[in-house]
């Protein structure tokens, strides 16, 4: 009965620890404005729990992500559209959401910059990209 009684224990107390979740493998990569080459200064580049925005040598890496798959319209959502979110339990203001397949657009990422400091630095609001091979 004690060994149950541990089990149970353990599970319960493992559940309570959250785990930030990991981008989706077909995001992962460079992503640079579409039109552009993939040597292009102006790149995001999505990791499995990070990204960096990029403008030349001038990068910036942010964390703590959230992956949201019906944030676009609502828990029934059955659309393409997944929101990342960096810095999503800091406290802080949010910095920027990026849209994956943006407007059910597959293969298109549009990154929304809430911070105008971000949006000077790196000219990559609203702007359609796509990814690198």
């Amino acid at each position: 009965m004690r060994i149950v009684i541990s089990l149970i224990a353990i599970f319960m107390s493992s559940a309570v620890i959250a785990i930030s979740p990991s981008v989706p493998k077909e995001f992962i990569g460079v992503w640079v404005p579409v039109g552009s080459s993939c040597q292009d200064k102006n790149k995001l580049d999505v990791k499995k729990d990070s990204v960096y925005l990029y403008n030349g040598s001038d990068k910036q890496q942010f964390g703590n992500i959230d992956i949201c798959y019906s944030c676009e319209g609502g828990i029934r959502y059955s659309g393409e559209v997944v929101w990342l979110t960096p810095e999503f339990n800091t406290g802080g203001e949010s910095t920027f959401t990026v849209y994956f397949n943006a407007n059910e657009e597959l293969g298109v990422t549009v990154v929304e910059m809430q911070n105008s400091e971000l949006m000077q630095r790196f000219p990559i609001h609203n702007v359609k990209l796509h990814k690198c091979n």
